[in-house]
């Protein structure tokens, strides 16, 4: 009887080793970056067995941690910085892209979220200029019939007369782009897509399409009814094996998805079929650090992408590598984060990646879609593409090398006091373009808007740590700019004729910090993830930012030369203006668009106003007050001979965590046009 219970466990236990062997296997022939047949802990599907795998890794790390000399050896943190030169830099070239790809501006549609596949949301449209100002008029309101508890990031589509909004109510909704009337809407099961849509033109008796991701279902709609497109995937809907935020686009056949997995996936545009995946990371991560795993937990591209239709080359954006102010599990620059890719859809390869900030421990992602635009370089057009960065710099690359046009400077960064964080020797200190957000923390950044405040922040960060890339470490806070921007995910607006980049930013302290992780449990002596952030904005007594004012700007920026046109503060606090402080900009989520009608159209203050602009000097020409928060980039379209601008009224997501008491969500579409 002993004999045979041992023989069943003995079988059971094989069998259960057999299944957890099966499940690390994978076996894909469309990852092109990849082996057909991988094997890691990565892999597995099942989700109980996933948990007990993770949890013997975790115990296994923490033993090699008591006993290997090699492990206990990873926490010393000393490097050969110190006998470095204290600038480095990467030369522009000299060799240039031709000109093919965006030729002119947007026309009169809205095809795309940021305006079609360059994402440059610059208009051509001139019906609305300066000399008509004073006539311009609410069009028609559109109230979402549900009470929002969130905002709409996505630019809306505008084809066929008609506005096609995601709405936060789990529904696309669609509108008559004259009238305002509401012609049809599609519920969804996950939420709405977060950063856009792409349309696809009809097909002989075929309606037109829009395609998006609803969190992990890829989608496609009939425009002309909006049901399903039944030709795609099952009843409308491709299963995404990760979700994806950002907007899809259209290259020949194919439709291309990022995803957070991070990759880039292609799919069959009639059929929805999977064709194949690029994964945006290194292949060799699975080697271990102080025990512990190697973590490459991010990259995630949520910013978006471009694409060049000419090339067939997709441009990627990515986020930073994994936990935000942690890089212990993850040593090394973290190639393919905090960069802009480029990706050859013809061939399937990576042609080339750019990193800007290097081992990230500060949240500094790129988080925009790179814009393609073209600048002058002797005394021809050339293609380059544009990444704005939450840092505040304007990194623009060469089409088809990714080299920088102008010198990319490197600085020498501190060494962290954090045993294991091996921090990058370099980091980006750019001198052109000119920056257009505050970049480093200093004493003379404290708020200066009056005595008491400035007393209260001195003494508050007495003991704070700040500077250039200041690592972090137990029992310190710190003081950086940046962690929400710089430039955000509205991006920019780029004038393909004048070649001036147009950005709204922020210029926010946040107080951040690390503390220790203290889940424990009977069989391990650390937590396997030693490190947990922490960071909240830096506030005055009052509620003010504590840092010295403009909070908020938007600025000018010729791409030619790299030098600042003009910068103004952006967003107004009333009750400081009445007390005779100077406009001090707030902070801000929504963006410009400008069109070549020499105005700005920009939204996203705290102050609630819609604001056109001089493209000039920045001069704010017109106002309107909304009844919430603009919240995703306004966009103009034209039909029958009238220009129209669409605002989303909804308030902001990001604003509403910062301050409470100042923003409400909204369910307002506000739509202006000339009055006759």
């Amino acid at each position: 009887m002993q004999n045979r219970i041992i023989k069943t466990l003995s079988i059971i236990f094989i069998l259960v080793i057999f299944y957890v062997f099966f499940e690390m296997i994978s076996i894909s022939t469309k990852i092109v970056n990849r082996e057909v047949v991988t094997f890691n802990l990565n892999n597995i599907r099942n989700p109980q067995v996933k948990k007990i795998m993770r949890f013997l890794d975790n115990h296994y790390a923490s033993f090699l941690l008591l006993v290997s000399k090699d492990a206990k050896s990873y926490f010393n943190n000393d490097d050969q910085r110190d006998k470095l030169p204290n600038l480095k830099v990467i030369k522009k070239t000299e060799s240039f892209s031709k000109h093919l790809f965006p030729l002119k501006n947007n026309g009169e549609s809205w095809h795309r979220n940021y305006g079609g596949h360059s994402s440059n949301r610059f208009s051509s449209l001139k019906k609305i200029n300066k000399n008509n100002l004073n006539k311009l008029t609410v069009a028609w309101e559109y109230k979402i019939d549900k009470e929002s508890i969130y905002d709409i990031q996505s630019n809306a589509i505008v084809a066929e007369n008609k506005i096609i909004i995601p709405s936060y109510n789990k529904k696309i909704i669609c509108l008559d782009a004259k009238s305002g009337e509401l012609l049809w809407n599609f519920p969804l099961e996950e939420g709405s897509p977060r950063r856009g849509m792409v349309y696809l033109d009809s097909k002989k008796n075929d309606s037109a399409k829009i395609f998006f991701s609803s969190y992990k279902n890829l989608i496609s709609l009939n425009v002309a009814d909006g049901k399903a497109n039944k030709n795609f995937g099952k009843n409308g809907i491709v299963k995404l094996s990760r979700p994806s935020l950002t907007s899809p686009a259209l290259f020949k056949n194919n439709l291309i998805v990022t995803t957070s997995e991070p990759s880039v996936n292609i799919y069959d545009v009639n059929t929805g079929k999977f064709l194949w995946k690029f994964v945006l990371m290194e292949k060799n991560l699975s080697n271990r650090n102080g025990g512990k795993r190697y973590d490459y937990s991010g990259g995630n591209p949520w910013g978006g992408f471009s694409l060049d239709e000419k090339r067939g080359i997709a441009y990627i954006t990515t986020g930073n590598a994994g936990r935000y102010f942690n890089g212990v599990n993850r040593p090394g620059k973290n190639k393919f984060a905090n960069s802009i890719i480029a990706l050859d859809l013809v061939n399937r390869k990576k042609i080339w990646d750019f990193q800007e900030v290097r081992h990230d421990i500060w949240n500094l992602d790129i988080p925009a879609p790179p814009i393609l635009g073209s600048i002058t370089k002797n005394n021809k057009k050339v293609d380059v593409v544009i990444a704005l960065t939450k840092l505040g710099n304007t990194i623009v690359l060469d089409r088809e090398s990714g080299k920088p046009i102008f010198d990319f400077y490197l600085k020498k960064s501190p060494r962290s006091n954090l045993p294991g964080e091996k921090t990058n020797f370099y980091q980006p200190k750019l001198e052109l373009p000119e920056p257009f957000a505050k970049q480093e923390f200093t004493i003379d950044e404290i708020t200066n808007i009056n005595e008491k405040s400035k007393q209260y922040i001195t003494k508050k960060i007495k003991e704070y740590k700040y500077g250039f890339f200041e690592p972090y470490e137990l029992g310190k806070k710190n003081i950086q700019f940046n962690f929400h921007g710089g430039a955000e995910w509205p991006g920019g607006s780029f004038d393909l004729e004048t070649e001036t980049l147009f950005v709204t930013s922020s210029n926010i302290a946040w107080e951040t910090e690390i503390v220790l992780n203290k889940k424990k449990n009977k069989f391990s002596p650390s937590p396997y993830y030693k490190y947990n952030s922490s960071f909240k904005r830096l506030k005055d007594q009052n509620g003010y930012p504590g840092s010295k004012p403009p909070w908020g700007t938007i600025s000018a920026i010729n791409l030619t030369n790299g030098k600042i046109k003009w910068q103004k503060p952006f967003g107004e606090y009333e009750e400081l203006s009445k007390l005779g402080i100077p406009v001090t900009g707030t902070e801000n989520y929504s963006g410009v668009t400008g069109t070549e009608a020499g105005i700005l159209l920009a939204t996203g203050t705290l102050d609630k106003k819609f604001r056109i602009l001089d493209s000039e000097n920045g001069e704010e020409l017109w106002s309107y007050k909304l009844p919430f928060i603009g919240s995703s980039p306004p966009i103009t379209y034209l039909i029958d001979g009238e220009q129209y601008i669409l605002i989303n009224s909804t308030g902001s997501f990001s604003l509403k965590k910062g301050y409470p008491d100042l923003v409400e969500f909204g369910n307002m579409i506000i739509v202006f046009k000339l009055e006759k």
